[in-house]
């Protein structure tokens, strides 16, 4: 039992340090934040940071390994059958919901910082390459299936949405103005084009 509450104590204080250097990382910039400024934004010595993580760096490796999964589980779910027939009817209110902040909110700066990295590039590289290779597949299980045009580039769309969304919730981090309805109605038009017609599909039939 003692054991458990403390992995439970240490997952939770390890939690709040990576909130902490997140925050202070959008604020500060990676360069420019100090362990003391994530200490006094966590409320914890700097002797238990420190347990946790022996420098900034492994605090940022650890926020983006979160935040990879948290994407990886996103575009998993629209990329789905279910996921691109609810994009083409996508509403305002619902891209505005999509594409808000969420996670811990890494900055631009320290995602940058990120990929100057030698093994933080390989690890952005790879999970970019899981990405699109993940969405690929499922859009060629649509062709098969025969809710895909046959004619759609699998590897083309996967880059396009990937890039689509990355880039949505990039505008809105940093403040970027986005006209919601306009941007919904063009992600609706887009994602209707991927799917075969009923009328095509009425027509196929014998």
């Amino acid at each position: 039992m003692a054991r458990t509450r403390d992995e439970a104590l240490h997952a939770t204080r390890r939690q709040d340090i990576l909130a902490a250097a997140a925050r202070v990382f959008k604020a500060k910039g990676f360069h420019l934040a100090r362990t003391e400024d994530i200490c006094a934004e966590s409320g914890l010595s700097a002797g238990t940071l420190f347990r946790h993580f022996p420098d900034k760096r492994s605090m940022i490796a650890a926020i983006a390994d979160v935040e990879f999964e948290r994407l990886r589980s996103e575009i998993e779910q629209l990329s789905t059958k279910e996921g691109i027939l609810w994009l083409t009817q996508i509403t305002a209110a619902e891209l505005e919901q999509l594409i808000e902040p969420k996670g811990f909110e890494l900055g631009t700066d320290s995602w940058l910082e990120l990929a100057r990295d030698g093994e933080g590039r390989k690890r952005l590289l790879a999970v970019d390459q899981t990405l699109r290779q993940m969405i690929s597949r499922q859009l060629e299980q649509g062709m098969a299936e025969g809710w895909i045009r046959k004619s759609v580039d699998s590897d083309g769309t996967a880059a396009i949405l990937l890039a689509l969304f990355s880039g949505l919730q990039l505008g809105s981090e940093v403040g970027l103005a986005v006209n919601t309805k306009a941007t919904a109605c063009a992600i609706a038009d887009l994602f209707g084009g991927l799917l075969v017609s009923r009328s095509s599909s009425t027509n196929s039939q014998p």
